[in-house]
């Protein structure tokens, strides 16, 4: 069991929503963390976390097609 502190605020809102849903708190904040879970499992695939992740969509992006001498002179040349 865990116990958690919330300000008032936040713990009005849960009782509100969970009222309004005709289930305790505590299956409110059950089934939003289920939700939240899957959603952030789902999204997963969709959306790289890693550098390494970004390593294959960098060679598709237009910034970086053509002579990679040429875009580093560019980039410089921004700079200056």
């Amino acid at each position: 069991m865990m116990t958690l502190e919330l300000d008032d605020e936040t713990a009005n809102l849960i009782n509100e929503l969970a009222a309004h849903e005709h289930i305790t708190p505590v299956q409110l904040l059950k089934n939003l963390t289920l939700v939240y879970r899957n959603t952030r499992q789902a999204n997963k695939h969709e959306a790289p976390e890693l550098l390494t992740d970004f390593a294959g969509l960098l060679s598709n992006s237009p910034s970086f097609k053509g002579d990679p001498l040429a875009i580093q002179q560019a980039m410089r040349d921004e700079w200056s």
